[in-house]
């Protein structure tokens, strides 16, 4: 539009599919990745490949599945590698949860990337670390964020527990380790004022901001935006003032973007709207009854990481932030915007709670222990009126 400004994020690369196989570029390796199910004995086994080339890979893949249709191609047994250091046992652990369903594929990705961090311990062996090797590992991992430690920490705990009930070893050298303080500065996520929201309100609902409806919506449900970029028409229920949330868009295996279920059981959830944003949504549909709700400017699946770039880009060059307020403010403050407005207006923090998604109350607020489900729209009414008293709304 004339006189308005807009800011475009970088889109990610679609994955390309041949056969019954996928190749994606892995940025971390410079290399094309192939990934592959084949039937070997009956049973399906995921193999992959790498090359320099798409061409590369592809060939590697047909041959894998030309040695599988002629019986040329023996099946894994991982049970016959023998264990012995930290990393083979850690990502035998979580293979093993992922198979048995212990974990969903976003958990699994999120550990195994721990898994990465682990790397300048994980080749040694099991009956050879010691106590002074896990301090030695620490001692340069301080600069790291708190939660990247309490991570690696948990990992390496886990993987010395399991490796003891294997009778790999006799005793946990991580027992006596307390898990480490970052050095990093740890500054909270902070929620927006309301001065700073109707700033942000005012800029999103006037100018042309790309993947200004993604923020708009995280801001006036509480959603987060892996759960808004994945959310199709199907999703929305405009006659009963609903959107179905079941899913997320997170970072696959191979640095692609997919589509994987809510982290947790109490992600899954479906949200009472008011009529503005039901109002907002209907908007956004424009008719359509099946598909994404939000695409890039090619069509394809919006990432966080997309939508934090022109956030971010907004919050500075529209000038939105008093700086006297302490905290720091980043894409998933529309979350916190939400859940603190919603607080201010009375709601009790178990409604608020279901509405975030959260599995414990504790991660909410701890203040009030029970509220009937039958509250829930009752004080989301509450919350929709406060809001419109103090000017905040999207349409």
């Amino acid at each position: 539009m004339k006189g308005r400004i807009t800011i475009n994020a970088k889109d990610t690369k679609k994955k390309q599919t041949y056969g019954n196989g996928s190749i994606y570029f892995v940025e971390s390796r410079q290399r094309f990745a192939g990934q592959v199910y084949l039937t070997i004995d009956g049973e399906k086994e995921r193999r992959t490949v790498y090359g320099k080339t798409k061409k590369i890979v592809k060939d590697k893949m047909r041959e894998l599945q030309i040695q599988a249709l002629s019986g040329n191609l023996e099946k894994r047994n991982r049970n016959k590698v023998e264990i012995k250091t930290i990393h083979q046992l850690a990502e035998k652990m979580i293979e093993e949860q992922l198979a048995l369903n212990e974990i969903r594929q976003s958990t699994y990705d999120r550990k195994m990337e721990t898994l990465k961090m682990l790397s300048d311990i994980s080749d040694k062996q099991l009956t050879e670390v010691t106590e002074d090797d896990i301090v030695g590992f620490f001692k340069v991992k301080l600069d790291y964020s708190q939660s990247s430690i309490n991570k690696m920490y948990q990992l390496l705990g886990a993987v010395f527990v399991k490796a003891i009930s294997k009778k790999l070893i006799e005793s946990n050298p991580l027992s006596d380790i307390k898990c480490p303080k970052s050095r990093k500065k740890q500054i909270p996520v902070r929620a927006l004022t309301v001065d700073e929201q109707i700033r942000l309100l005012n800029v999103l609902k006037t100018e042309d901001i790309h993947y200004g409806d993604i923020m708009l919506l995280s801001m006036f449900t509480g959603m987060r935006i892996g759960e808004c970029c994945a959310l199709t028409a199907e999703d929305i229920n405009l006659t009963d003032k609903t959107i179905n949330v079941s899913k997320t868009v997170s970072r696959g295996e191979f640095g692609n973007t997919v589509i994987n279920d809510t982290k947790t059981a109490a992600g899954m959830r479906t949200l009472f709207i008011s009529d503005d944003v039901a109002d907002f949504l209907k908007e956004c549909l424009g008719g359509r009854k099946r598909g994404l709700l939000f695409t890039s400017s090619n069509g394809r699946l919006v990432t966080s990481n997309q939508v934090n770039y022109v956030y971010s880009n907004v919050i500075k060059n529209y000038d939105i932030l008093d700086s006297s307020v302490y905290g720091r403010v980043d894409l998933h403050s529309l979350r916190h915007t939400y859940a603190t407005r919603c607080i201010e207006s009375g709601m009790p923090a178990k409604v608020l709670q279901k509405l975030l998604g959260h599995t414990d109350i504790n991660i909410t607020l701890n203040v009030y222990c029970s509220v009937f489900e039958k509250f829930k729209n009752e004080h989301l009414a509450i919350a929709d009126e406060y809001m419109k008293s103090n000017n905040l709304q999207i349409a």
